[in-house]
């Protein structure tokens, strides 16, 4: 065996989910718990509440991705020079106020303005608690721990909208927007025991002159570029489903969601090992092709039963693309650029959000609800040819492309 070979097996057996990672999971559940509580409340209180439009409301939720995207070169500095637990507590902090307060808005302007602040927090969060977790893995085990970590938030959005309904139902909208922001800020408490186990850089001169960390990774943007094809059709999926299952005779669309997300969550906790045990290149391209399967299906399919088959496909190359490119990202990134690679991955996430809307809008507009799916799967076949033309050739086992 090589040595090489022995210090990864090594590194394989050592416990992955430590205290300070749990602790981590924790704040990550909390703080998506909240926001989640707001989805289904949110709307309604804008139609009812405020006499907002159809397109005010679009805007109320859409308008949060923007703060997300253009606070992200702000954070990483921040992390290098005070560390990632005083970001967490202040992105949670910051969240929380934005989220109790939102009930107490008169007009839409001003819960515009708490969205944006919601946006920045929830960037902020995302940033803090990734950069600590892969700073406190192994390298050969950071699409296994990008894996884990997305289970808790993922759980927390999943469950945060019925928990929601529910305060809103007995209590109103004060109450369920209140409880929200306590839950999105408790969590995140125990954070501050971390302290001791900070990444933040100790010699401040690393941080200045010729010597300080790019705020911004121009290396992650063709990875962040397939992710975000990728998600296009997540996007058209969440959006139009519950209008396309109906056409075929199906209105318990629900349940395709409930299995949908059972399958990824699956994918994360018991194939979490996958991405890095086939590496970058095979997860890459296999899960890329899923997505591209997954939403082929979802185009053609004549009846209800083949969303079922499509969701398969779809799911598990959802849930292997984050992972696996975010390992690619970071593979040979110093301590200093590694918070500036990942603040400029996960944007990507917020970018699809964004353009992926107005993709699939567009398609149903010009073509119905089966061209949603076949867009996105256009989307993905793009970033599949990114990823083989431009994205793997540039990493290699030994190098890292520079920023």
């Amino acid at each position: 065996m090589r040595i090489g070979t022995r210090a990864k097996a090594a590194k394989q057996v050592e416990p992955l989910v430590t205290w300070k990672f749990f602790l981590i999971l924790v704040a990550g559940f909390a703080f998506f718990m909240g926001v989640g509580m707001t989805l289904p409340i949110l709307p309604v209180f804008v139609h009812q509440e405020l006499g907002g439009s159809d397109v005010e409301i679009g805007l109320v939720v859409a308008v949060q991705a923007v703060s997300a995207i253009l606070v992200r070169p702000w954070i990483t500095p921040r992390i290098n020079r005070y560390g990632a637990v005083p970001v967490i507590l202040s992105g949670a902090s910051l969240g929380a106020l934005s989220i109790a307060l939102m009930p107490l808005a008169p007009n839409v302007a001003l819960l515009i303005v708490l969205r944006l602040a919601l946006g920045a927090a929830q960037a902020a969060m995302m940033v803090a608690m990734l950069s600590s977790v892969m700073a406190w893995v192994s390298e050969f085990r950071r699409a296994e721990a990008a894996s884990v970590f997305s289970i808790a938030p993922y759980i927390g959005l999943a469950i945060g909208p019925v928990i929601g309904q529910l305060v809103y139902n007995v209590a109103g909208y004060e109450a369920a927007f209140g409880a929200a922001g306590v839950i999105a800020f408790v969590g995140a408490l125990p954070v501050i025991t971390l302290r001791s186990s900070d990444i933040r850089i100790e010699d401040l001169s690393l941080l200045e002159g010729e010597n300080k960390p790019p705020a911004f990774y121009l290396a992650a943007i063709l990875p962040g570029l397939v992710l975000a094809l990728g998600i296009v059709g997540m996007v058209g999926m969440n959006a139009f489903l519950p209008l396309y299952a109906p056409t075929l005779g199906y209105a318990s669309v629900q349940w395709l969601f409930f299995f949908y997300s059972a399958i990824v969550l699956s994918v994360r906790l018991f194939g979490r090992r996958f991405p890095d045990r086939v590496g970058p290149r095979v997860t890459g391209i296999s899960a890329t092709v899923s997505i591209v399967i997954g939403l082929g299906i979802m185009a053609v399919t004549p009846s209800w039963p083949g969303l079922y088959v499509a969701m398969v496909p779809l799911a598990v190359g959802i849930a292997l693309q984050y992972p696996g490119l975010m390992a690619l990202v970071l593979s040979n990134v110093d301590e200093r650029t590694r918070p500036a690679a990942i603040s400029t991955f996960t944007m990507f996430f917020d970018i699809a959000q964004g353009v992926g809307g107005l993709v699939v809008g567009l398609a149903a507009a010009f073509g119905g609800y089966r061209a949603v799916f076949g867009a996105g799967a256009v989307c993905s076949i793009i970033g599949l040819v990114v990823l083989v033309g431009w994205v793997l050739p540039r990493y290699s086992s030994t190098a890292a492309p520079s920023s």
